[in-house]
């Protein structure tokens, strides 16, 4: 069974409320961070949170580079 709409958005609020320190942290901000973590959602829509959020602070990293 595939994620809805809802429920993507709703697994982006929980990643951005978890990596919110962390990107504050390295300097990016709001809007830079949900994009990267709409992008990584995106990529792998099944995947868990745990998952979600190691790929979404390594693309927030590269996208510092």
């Amino acid at each position: 069974m595939s994620k809805t709409d809802p429920d993507l958005e709703a697994t982006a609020e929980r990643l951005m409320e978890r990596l919110s320190g962390f990107a504050q942290g390295i300097g990016m901000s709001g809007t830079e961070a949900r994009q990267i973590i709409d992008r990584v959602i995106a990529s792998e829509p099944s995947a868990g949170d745990g998952d979600l959020m190691a790929k979404a602070r390594t693309w927030m990293l590269i996208a510092l580079g």
